[in-house]
């Protein structure tokens, strides 16, 4: 039952993981009430061999519609000429540095810097919020080490994670 647990938290599932599953999706018991049942449902399965993350495909497109909705509520806002650009940061926020974040695949020169900045932010905040209904939060070291990670693999500014750590950002918010 530790690969059912391990699999319902969001991060990347190990394939060793994923083949446990498949094999435990095998197993049946007896129903009291009726035939005997499979321990895992079809569903239950592809819910928990999500690879990275725990939504499936529906509910992501559905998350990440909130970046189109946000740019199209700040562009109707006349801000200041300050503050002018506050929309399309806030529409690059999940871009990657490869160009393979959402929604619009922006590579790494087409990113406001301040949306690198605010990428990090969100990707920590999203990692260790206490308040999110639909996963719990993960420590601070392990929030740290996951955008390291995606640091690692390019999609992120390193300079800019650099900055984040050192200058002990993540302190301002975390609950630890």
């Amino acid at each position: 039952m530790q690969n059912i647990l391990q699999a319902n938290e969001p991060t990347v599932l190990p394939e060793k993981t994923s083949e446990k599953l498949v094999e435990i999706a095998g197993w049946s018991f007896a129903d009291p009430f009726g035939p005997t049942e499979p321990l895992l449902s079809q569903e239950e399965l592809q819910l928990l061999s999500i690879a990275k993350g725990s939504l499936n495909p529906e509910e992501r497109l559905q998350i990440e519609s909130h970046v189109i909705h946000s740019f199209r509520f700040l562009s109707q806002i006349p801000w200041t000429k300050e503050l002018k650009r506050v929309p399309d940061i806030a529409k690059a926020h999940h871009e990657k540095l490869d160009g393979s974040g959402y929604p619009y695949h922006m590579g790494a020169e087409e990113i406001p810097f301040q949306a690198k900045m605010m990428t990090i932010s969100d990707i920590f905040d999203a990692l260790t919020a206490r308040d999110r209904p639909y996963k719990r939060a993960v420590p601070v070291e392990r929030a740290l080490a996951i955008i390291g990670e995606e640091v690692n693999s390019r999609l992120l500014d390193p300079v800019l994670y650099k900055l984040f750590i050192d200058a002990k950002i993540y302190e301002l918010t975390a609950d630890d």
